[in-house]
């Protein structure tokens, strides 16, 4: 079992207590000069920014702070991971049978006991909550702390972009969507017209969109909206361009974009919501649990760029698929080319795929973009070249090697400062036995 170790929480050097203290001071505000238009303004807003300049300056904020984002600023500051509950509304990603993991008849002649030891230390030092190993699609290790299980969900954060991102392989397949190459306006009526509605679709998918970088920790008021509103759509749809963009910056409004045009493609070519159709298209036949995703008002869309709550082995199941070349059993549930294209290197960054990270080339500090201070160590290059991963806020991650048929799900309490090389170099050193070709 993971063992949660003492940390210093009153130590200002500590790192996450620097990122929790900054970030905490911004969700205490509450109303201290935050504002937030309303759903109704921020439509308003949205629909004069199409007819106006995609460079125009943003919108000014409409309406004092809301009741929903107040409620939600309480709940992102106060739960903790497992709070799956909390994130209301919801709207359920329904799973099927669920499909056991083989458990490795002998782990440790797959993985060297004490890189798994040192494995479960790693995280627990970082506050994880669950880490589970797979090796040619067996557990070789699987571990929780105290009072969490296989059942427990929590939240995803920014691994709900990966999700997103693996899902325009299927609506491509399936014709929903005709090219990553189609202007998002083909999606997006309200940019009809707009400069910004001739960006394609795959602009978004790479975090390559000139849109602007509205900064939380700076309380601006669109970057508030897009992550606490019960109007996170109309926000999206409001940010403007930036004139001075760089050619890569991860930000959530490019994973919103997608998701809304991915949503609309769904709805126009099948009727279904995108938890319907997430759930019959990828969930159910990976065999994984009910999910949730969590909702910007009842009957709106979900955050895209964040939160579909789901348990440590259903992750461990979409990581397994990566590393299959999108085959679940005898399904092919997702084209195996899509799969190497969205993980293959973006002309805007190399580190990044279609909303997916990549473990090359090496960089000791992965950065996010030039609003945001925080950058993660990556202290050694990792030991294999074909390394992807999902990257959620605090810890959440999903490592997958395909060359290696590797797979690394792990779950946890918010700590800035967890090393994304370590746990699956860990891994990678302790493997034993041939993988399958």
């Amino acid at each position: 079992m993971l063992r949660i170790l003492s940390h210093s929480p009153d130590n200002p050097m500590h790192p996450p207590f620097r990122i929790a203290t900054r970030l905490g001071a911004v969700l205490l505000a509450l109303g201290a000069g935050v504002h937030a238009a309303t759903p109704a303004a921020a439509s308003a807003s949205a629909s004069a920014s199409a007819s106006a300049s995609a460079s125009a300056p943003s919108p000014a904020p409409a309406a004092s702070i809301s009741a929903t984002m107040a409620r939600n600023m309480r709940v992102y500051r106060d739960s903790k991971i497992a709070d799956v509950d909390q994130l209301q509304p919801a709207e359920t990603v329904a799973g099927c049978a669920e499909r056991a993991l083989p458990v490795a008849a002998d782990p440790a002649s797959r993985l060297d006991p004490a890189a798994w030891q040192q494995m479960q230390a790693y995280s627990s030092q970082h506050q994880g909550l669950g880490l589970i190993v797979l090796i040619d699609g067996q557990v070789v290790g699987e571990a929780y702390r105290p009072g969490a299980g296989p059942l427990t969900r929590t939240q995803s954060q920014s691994m709900h972009k990966s999700i997103v991102g693996l899902a325009y392989g299927a609506a491509l397949r399936d014709g929903l969507i005709k090219s990553l190459d189609e202007p998002v306006s083909n999606y997006l009526d309200e940019w009809r017209g707009d400069a910004r509605g001739r960006l394609p679709l795959r602009a978004f998918l790479t975090m390559s969109s000139p849109l602007r970088n509205f900064s939380v920790f700076k309380q601006e008021p669109l970057g508030m909206q897009l992550i606490f509103s019960d109007a996170i759509d109309a926000a999206a749809l409001a940010t403007p361009v930036d004139a001075q963009a760089p050619p890569f910056a991860y930000k959530n409004v490019d994973a919103q974009i997608a998701g809304m045009a991915l949503e609309r493609a769904i709805a126009r070519g099948t009727g279904l919501r995108y938890a319907q159709w997430l759930s019959k298209t990828l969930w159910c036949p990976l065999g994984n649990a009910n999910a949730s995703v969590w909702l910007e008002r009842d009957g709106g869309s979900p955050r895209f760029f964040a939160d579909l709550q789901a348990g440590l082995r259903d992750w461990a199941r979409v990581g397994q698929m990566i590393a299959d070349g999108g085959r679940v059993g005898a399904r092919q549930v997702l084209p195996a080319a899509w799969l190497a294209e969205a993980g293959a290197p973006s002309p805007a960054n190399p580190q990044y795929g279609y909303l997916m990270w990549r473990g090359s080339p090496w960089k000791a500090q992965r950065g996010y973009n030039p609003q945001t201070a925080v950058t993660i160590p990556h202290s050694a290059p990792y030991a294999v070249d074909d390394l992807v991963f999902f990257d959620g806020f605090g810890g959440q991650r999903v490592y997958v090697s395909p060359s290696r048929h590797l797979v690394i799900a792990r779950t946890g309490e918010t700590d800035m400062s967890l090393d994304d090389a370590i746990l699956p170099n860990l891994a990678l050193a302790g493997m034993r036995g041939q993988a399958r070709p």
